[in-house]
C-alpha cells in the first residue's frame, strides 16, 4: 500500500499516451472538423478505454493515477488541435463579404489577424504560419493563453479549497469518473460487471437510435449520410399555441439525458426543472401575452421550443441570469464569508510548498503577475484608451465571479453551468466607443455565450471549475497537485506544437478554405454571416438590459434568503440558475432519471446503489461513445472521398 501511495502518475507510459493524443488523434480531430464542422471526434473516454484494455491484455495494467491523468487531459489535446486553425478561420471571417457589408472589416486590428493587404502573400505561402505576418497575432494569443491558463489554475485551486474541501460539495460527475477509473484499474469483478452491463446498454441504445439510422440514411436520403448527432424529440409547443401562446415544452428521447439524472437527488432535479419550466413555459407565455417581444422579433405561431428558448434568452433571460448569478455570488459572501476565508486560510498553510500542496505565496504572486500582465496587455492593445479600472474589475473580479458560480454549480449538479456574457456586460457598461476591445483575446470564461462569438476570446481547455474538480479527483486517487500541474504544462506544449505542425501541413496539401475540406466551402460562408451579424448585435449593447439585471439580482437575493434561512438549502439558487441555462428538455430528462434512481433503483440495491450509480452512468456514456467513435470514423472515410478524381 505504501508503494502505491508513493507511485507516480506522470510516468513514461502516460507520456506516450500524451504523444499519441497529440500527434495521432489530433490530426483526426482537425480533419473531421474540416469535413463536417463537428468537434471531439473521440469521446475523452475512448483513449482511456483503449489503453486500459491494451495494458490489461499485456498484463501491464495502468494504475488509477495514470488513468486519471489520461482521462483528465484529453480535453487539452483535443481543444488545442484547433488553436492554429482558428487563426485561418478568423482571417476568413474578418475580410468576408458580410464583414465588409456590415462595416466590421474596417475595425479589424492588425494584431488580431494580418491586414487585408497581405492576403495575397499569405494565400501563396506553402506553410502559412511560417509567414512573418502571423508573428504578432499568434504571439499575442499565446501570451493571453498562458496568462489565462495560470489564472484558471489559481482560481481553480481556490475554488477547490472552498467548495471541495470546506463546503464538501458532491461533484457527482467527477466522482462518477473516478469510480470508472478505479474499476478499470482494480478490475474488481462486481464493479466491472456493472460497468460492462451498462456499457452494453449504451452500445445497444446507440445502435438503435444513432448508428443504424446513420447507416440507413444513405438509402433513405439518396446517398446523403447524416453527419450530425440525431436528436429525437417530441415538441409540444405547437399544440400549446392556441390556448397558451408562447409557452414552450419539449421532451428529448436521447437515453443519455435520462441516465445522467441518476447522479442527482430528487430535490435538486426538481428545482432544476421548476426553474426551466418557469422560464420557458410560464415566462415566455407571459412575455407573449403582454406583447413584450421586440418589434424585430414578434412571436408567431409555429416558433417551436428551440426558437422560443433561443430568442427569450437573447432578448430577456441573459440579463436576468446575470442578475441571479450576481446574487448567488455576492449575497452568500456577505452573509456567510466563512467558507471563502477558510479556503484562503487553507491555502496559506502551504507556505513551505512541500508535499501535495502548492505554496500559497507562489500562487498569490503568480495570480498577481498573470492578472496584471493581462490587464496591461489589454490596455496596451486599446492604445491605453479603455478604462483601466474596468479592466481590473473585469479580469480580476469577473474571472473570480465566473469560476465561483461555475464551480458551485458543478458541485451540486451533473454538468454545471456558467454565467453568460460577463465580458460584454463590462465593456458595454464602461461606455467605451472603440471597437478594438472586442477583439482583445480575453479569457473565454468571461464570455460564455449562447451564441457564436468565435475568435474573440481565448479558451484554456481546463477552466477554473474543471481544475477544481480535477484537484478533487487527484485527491481521490492520490495524485500530487504538483504532478497534476506538470502534466498539464507538458501536454499543453505538446498539443500546441502538434496544432502548429498540423495546420501548416493541412494548408500545404490544400489551402483553407478549399474543396479538399468540404465544410470550409459549404459552411464557412454561412458561419461568416452569423459571426458578422453577431458582432454588430453585441456591439449595440442590446443584449444588456439593466432593469432585467436588477430584477434578477433582487429575485436572487429573495430566493437565497428563503432557501437559506427557511428551507436550510442555500444551494437552491445556484441549482435554479443551472436549470434556467439547461432548459426544459434536459432538466425534465434528468428529473425522470433522478426519480427512477432514488425511488426505484436505490430501493432495489439499497446501500450499494450510491457506488453502482456512478458506474451505471459512466458505463452508458462509455458504450455510447464507443459506437459513436466508429460512426465518426466511417464519416471520415466517406467524406474524405470528396477529393477523389473518380
Amino acid at each position: 500500500m505504501a508503494s502505491e501511495t508513493k507511485s507516480k502518475a506522470l510516468t513514461a507510459r502516460v507520456f506516450l499516451v500524451f504523444i499519441f493524443s497529440s500527434f495521432i488523434l489530433q490530426p483526426l480531430v482537425l480533419y473531421y472538423y474540416l469535413l463536417t464542422n463537428s468537434f471531439y471526434i473521440f469521446s475523452y473516454w475512448i483513449p482511456l478505454l483503449i489503453f486500459a484494455e491494451i495494458a490489461n491484455l499485456m498484463r501491464a495494467k495502468f494504475s488509477n493515477k495514470e488513468l486519471f491523468l489520461i482521462l483528465t487531459f484529453q480535453p487539452v489535446a483535443f481543444t488545442y488541435s484547433l488553436f492554429f486553425l482558428s487563426f485561418i478561420r478568423n482571417l476568413y471571417f474578418a475580410y468576408s463579404i458580410p464583414s465588409k457589408i456590415l462595416g466590421i472589416a474596417e475595425h479589424i486590428p492588425s494584431w488580431w489577424v494580418p491586414p487585408e493587404s497581405s492576403l495575397q502573400q499569405l494565400v501563396c505561402s506553402k506553410f502559412i504560419f511560417l509567414n512573418s505576418e502571423w508573428f504578432v497575432p499568434v504571439f499575442i494569443s499565446l501570451v493571453f493563453l498562458l496568462l489565462t491558463t495560470l489564472n484558471d489554475l489559481i482560481l481553480g485551486y481556490l475554488s477547490y479549497e472552498v467548495f471541495a474541501v470546506e463546503e464538501k460539495l458532491e461533484f457527482p460527475f467527477a466522482r462518477a469518473q473516478i469510480a470508472m477509473i478505479n474499476s478499470l484499474s482494480t478490475r474488481d469483478p462486481s464493479f466491472m460487471r456493472i460497468l460492462l452491463v451498462s456499457s452494453v446498454g449504451g452500445i445497444a441504445l446507440n445502435l438503435a437510435l444513432k448508428f443504424i439510422p446513420f447507416i440507413l440514411s444513405a438509402l433513405l436520403l439518396g446517398g446523403t449520410f447524416i453527419t450530425g448527432l440525431p436528436v429525437y424529440s417530441i415538441d409540444f409547443t405547437q399544440y400549446l399555441d392556441n390556448f397558451l401562446p408562447g409557452a414552450a415544452f419539449l421532451v428529448i428521447t436521447d437515453p443519455l439525458s435520462f441516465v445522467s439524472g441518476l447522479l442527482l437527488p430528487v430535490n435538486v432535479s426538481v428545482v432544476q426543472f421548476l426553474a426551466s419550466f418557469i422560464f420557458y413555459f410560464i415566462g415566455t407565455h407571459l412575455i407573449t401575452k403582454f406583447d413584450l417581444w421586440p418589434s424585430e422579433s414578434k412571436w408567431a405561431t409555429g416558433w417551436g421550443y428551440w426558437t422560443l428558448q433561443y430568442r427569450s434568452l437573447i432578448y430577456f433571460y441573459v440579463s436576468l441570469i446575470i442578475g441571479l448569478s450576481l446574487a448567488a455570488f455576492i449575497v452568500p459572501l456577505i452573509l456567510n464569508p466563512t467558507p471563502l476565508f477558510r479556503g484562503i486560510k487553507a491555502l496559506a498553510k502551504a507556505t513551505s510548498g512541500k508535499g501535495n500542496r502548492i505554496s500559497a505565496n507562489v500562487l498569490f504572486l503568480l495570480y498577481l503577475l498573470s492578472s496584471f500582465s493581462m490587464i496591461f496587455l489589454a490596455w496596451y492593445l486599446t492604445n491605453f484608451s479603455f478604462p483601466v479600472l474596468v479592466l481590473i474589475l473585469l479580469i480580476i473580479g469577473g474571472s473570480f465571479f465566473a469560476v465561483y458560480i461555475s464551480t458551485a454549480s458543478t458541485g451540486v449538479t451533473v454538468f454545471g453551468t456558467s454565467v453568460p456574457y460577463i465580458r460584454e456586460l463590462f465593456i458595454y457598461a464602461s461606455g467605451y466607443k472603440g471597437k478594438d476591445i472586442w477583439f482583445v483575446p480575453l479569457p473565454a470564461t468571461l464570455s460564455t455565450a449562447i451564441l457564436g462569438t468565435a475568435g474573440t476570446t481565448v479558451s484554456s481547455p481546463l477552466g477554473g471549475s474543471a481544475v477544481a474538480q480535477a484537484l478533487l479527483q487527484a485527491d481521490l486517487v492520490g495524485v500530487e497537485h504538483k504532478e497534476f500541474i506538470k502534466a498539464y504544462g507538458l501536454l499543453m506544449v505538446l498539443s500546441l506544437v502538434s496544432s502548429f505542425i498540423l495546420a501548416n501541413a493541412f494548408w500545404y496539401f490544400s489551402p483553407i478554405p478549399s474543396s479538399a475540406y468540404p465544410y470550409t466551402i459549404t459552411g464557412w460562408p454561412v458561419d461568416a454571416v452569423t459571426w458578422a451579424r453577431m458582432q454588430v448585435w453585441i456591439w449595440s449593447g442590446y443584449l444588456i438590459r439593466p432593469y432585467w439585471i436588477a430584477a434578477g439580482f433582487v429575485s436572487g437575493t429573495l430566493i437565497y434568503a428563503l432557501s437559506s434561512f427557511i428551507l436550510k438549502a442555500p444551494q437552491l439558487l445556484i441549482v435554479s440558475i443551472t436549470g434556467a441555462m439547461l432548459g426544459i428538455p434536459w432538466a425534465f430528462s434528468q428529473l425522470i432519471g433522478s426519480i427512477i434512481g432514488e425511488r426505484v433503483l436505490a430501493h432495489a440495491f439499497k446501500e450499494k446503489w450510491k457506488s453502482y450509480s456512478y458506474l451505471v452512468v459512466t458505463g452508458f456514456f462509455l458504450g455510447d461513445a464507443l459506437i459513436e467513435t466508429i460512426r465518426v470514423l466511417l464519416i471520415v472515410l466517406i467524406k474524405s472521398q470528396w477529393v477523389l478524381p473518380f
